[in-house]
């Protein structure tokens, strides 16, 4: 049996497997749990500096340790998020543990905030050559 990727074509001729690339992990890390928030506008990130890091031949995972960053079961209100990342440019990504938002008060005005509830998380950036 064998796994991983195969592509033919119309003819069932192989176009595309396993031995015509090779996937190589750069870099792995685990982004702690966070439940909190507050007043303003965040534009902070993790910063991570992968050498090797190239948008065009690498991606970037990011996979949920649980599923909520606190007991989970009846009478819990909310469930946690997973962090996104940026590609910052160069060897760089950020990781996003954050959302802005806003509310409006009772006069109509704009009260702008931000709310982290993201779970532990593993990010793996990952090259494919």
């Amino acid at each position: 049996m064998i796994y991983g990727l195969e592509v033919l074509d119309a003819k069932g001729v192989q176009t595309l497997g396993m031995e015509d690339f090779t996937i190589q992990r750069l870099a792995t890390m685990t982004i702690p749990a966070s439940r909190s928030g507050g007043l303003g506008v965040r534009g902070d990130y993790i910063l991570i500096n992968v050498d090797g890091y190239d948008p065009a031949t690498c991606f970037v995972t990011i996979t949920p340790k649980a599923y909520s960053s606190y007991p989970q079961g009846a009478g819990q209100a909310y469930w946690g998020c997973v962090p996104t990342y940026k590609d910052l440019g160069g060897t760089q990504i950020g990781i996003i543990t954050y959302g802005n938002y806003y509310e409006v008060d009772y006069k109509g005005d704009w009260i702008f905030k931000w709310k982290s509830e993201v779970v532990e998380s593993v990010v793996e950036v990952v090259r494919v050559i």
